[in-house]
């Protein structure tokens, strides 16, 4: 598999842990339930779009979790402070952000002349579908705000 889908497939399963991380920490079930739902969707992605380059799915994750191991790391460490801290606006930027880092490698691989037709439409139906996300992460962190601003109008 080429490393750029490589890279894809490793930024996808670092927003998966994220929404996981994510969703142990915040105090909303609605919310909670929503990044789980988000975490499964990735993962579903990934099974899918593994399976259709005739890998086994295990023997990818193994590959791509030593790839992004250091990042992970990071990850791990920089979300466990925002965590810490309980601010679920913050905790959305944090999803947000990396969804903006998917959005951007779907937009450069669909882009590029080797990949066919095929892929190229998979990952535009994926594109928009991170565009969702990112507007329903908006929407959610939109409601958080409006509601800090009462509590500290109060």
């Amino acid at each position: 598999m080429e490393i750029r889908i490589k890279q894809l497939i490793g930024e996808l399963k670092l927003a998966e842990i994220t929404y996981r991380m994510s969703s142990l920490r915040m105090s909303d079930q609605p919310v909670k339930d929503q990044l789980i739902t988000l975490a499964e969707r990735k993962m579903k992605f990934m099974k899918s779009f593994v399976d259709q380059h005739e890998e086994t799915f295990e023997r990818m994750m193994l590959e791509v979790l030593d790839t992004i191991k250091p990042e992970h790391d990071k990850l791990e460490i920089e979300l466990d402070h925002v965590l810490l801290q309980g601010w679920e606006t913050e905790i959305l930027d944090y999803c947000l952000e990396r969804e903006r880092k998917i959005e951007k490698l779907y937009k450069e691989l669909i882009t590029d002349p080797q990949y066919d037709d095929f892929l190229k439409a998979l990952l535009m139906s994926q594109l928009t579908d991170t565009t969702d996300i990112m507007n329903e992460l908006e929407d959610t962190k939109a409601v958080f705000e409006s509601i800090f601003s009462l509590e500290t109008a109060i």
